[in-house]
């Protein structure tokens, strides 16, 4: 490199030097001026908070001031004032009490008065309540013993019997049946056996007819309701649903459908709604084995819902037989009605003859009997009455329409015509 490049870039590097001095010193002034700025802020701002600081000493200091100057004050005032309150409350206690104590005696007497008459009806009421419970006492204890013969009776198999029939009777009569119109109560049936006495035969259209029976097992069932466990209670209900299933198969062999003109092939057994259900829940299968035994067994809304049905069907073959009976009589009023046309027919061929033959002798009275008549009036004879021809008859009957008569006229023979 030759001395005037070396020259050169000393010159550059001596300018790169003075510069960045420049931009030093111009820097570092510029941050010194800041920082006297920033020490003449703080020095600002300590004395205005010494300021502030002054004042709120100044305003403490004055606040204590006037609360010593104002204490004494407000004490006395308040002493002087504390005493003139309690002398006006005193008298104006004084006056409200002697204005108040009449009213509140008034009210006291009031009040004494209606506590008193309360009194009264609490006792009357008390005592009332005492009669009712001693009569509500008796009544329990009479229905207590009404309820222990009723239970003693319901024990007894007679009456048992009777009130199962009565039961059985009036659901009969609920679902619109009458005895001895529809069903029959204690028919005996003779059997090579001996007799059989179903409790009710219902009658069916046809000159059919259905076995009812009525059972009521109820010594296991009510003493199902006497228990202390429900393992006793249990026990109860099994012996419950063997009884039930006993009655059945008994009632099964009985087979009054063998003894009955044209009866279905079994027998409706009739149980109380309760005691059916007890049987059932213990033995849900009890209705069908029962029915393999050709017994049905029949709570009250069954054999309401079954006898209805016969009944609807007793309806029906009434309106069946009228219907018939219609129909005979409408046969009898076809052939009377043909037999009242050949009336007509031959009243009709009458009127005709008798017309041909009205009209036959007024035509000989008209041409024989008055020419021969008035001869008498040329030979000089004048009767006061004059003779006058009788008219034609020219009206003929009406002919019947209805084929009906066509096809008697028809039949008959044509020279009548």
């Amino acid at each position: 490199m030759d001395v005037a490049g070396l020259g050169s870039l000393l010159l550059l590097t001596l300018g790169a030097a003075i510069g960045a001095l420049a931009v030093y010193f111009l820097t570092q002034r510029k941050a010194n001026r800041r920082e006297q700025e920033l020490m003449t802020a703080r020095a600002l701002l300590s004395a205005e908070q010494e300021k502030s600081s002054a004042i709120e000493r100044n305003e403490e200091q004055l606040k204590n001031a006037f609360k010593d100057a104002f204490g004494g004050l407000a004490a006395d005032a308040l002493s002087k004032n504390r005493e003139a309150f309690l002398q006006l409350a005193q008298q104006q206690f004084k006056t409200h009490h002697e204005s108040t104590k009449g009213e509140l005696d008034q009210r006291a007497k009031s009040v004494s008065e209606s506590l008193e008459s309360l009194q009264k009806r609490f006792d009357k009421n008390v005592s009332q309540l005492h009669e009712a419970h001693g009569g509500l006492m008796g009544r329990i204890d009479v229905l207590g013993k009404e309820t222990e013969n009723l239970i003693s009776a319901l024990q007894t198999p007679k009456v048992i019997g009777n009130w199962g029939e009565m039961q059985l009777r009036k659901v009969a009569e609920i679902a619109g049946m009458e005895e001895h119109c529809d069903f029959d109560v204690q028919k005996n049936i003779s059997t090579d056996e001996g007799r059989l006495y179903p409790d009710m035969i219902v009658r069916l259209p046809g000159g059919r007819s259905i076995a009812v029976d009525s059972k009521v097992p109820l010594k296991h069932f009510l003493a199902s309701f006497d228990t202390e466990t429900e393992e006793e209670r249990a026990g109860y209900l099994e012996q419950h649903r063997r009884s039930v299933r006993e009655h059945a198969k008994d009632l099964g062999s009985k087979a009054y459908w063998d003894h009955l003109e044209d009866t279905p092939d079994f027998v409706v057994m009739y149980l109380g709604d309760a005691v059916y259900q007890a049987a059932i829940q213990v033995d849900p299968k009890l209705p069908e084995d029962a029915l393999r035994n050709h017994v049905i067994l029949a709570p009250p809304s069954i054999l309401i819902m079954a006898l209805r049905t016969i009944a609807y069907s007793w309806r029906q073959e009434k309106f069946s037989e009228h219907a018939r009976e219609i129909s005979s009589l409408g046969k009898d009023l076809y052939e009377r009605l043909k037999t009242l046309s050949e009336h007509f027919d031959g009243i009709k061929k009458g009127l005709s003859r008798a017309v041909k033959s009205y009209n036959s002798a007024a035509g000989s009275l008209e041409r024989r009997v008055f020419v021969t008549a008035r001869r008498f009036q040329d030979l000089g004879i004048n009767p006061d009455v004059s003779l006058t021809s009788p008219p034609p008859v020219e009206d003929t009957p009406r002919a019947l329409s209805a084929p009906e008569l066509h096809e008697t006229v028809s039949e008959e023979d044509p020279s009548d015509a």
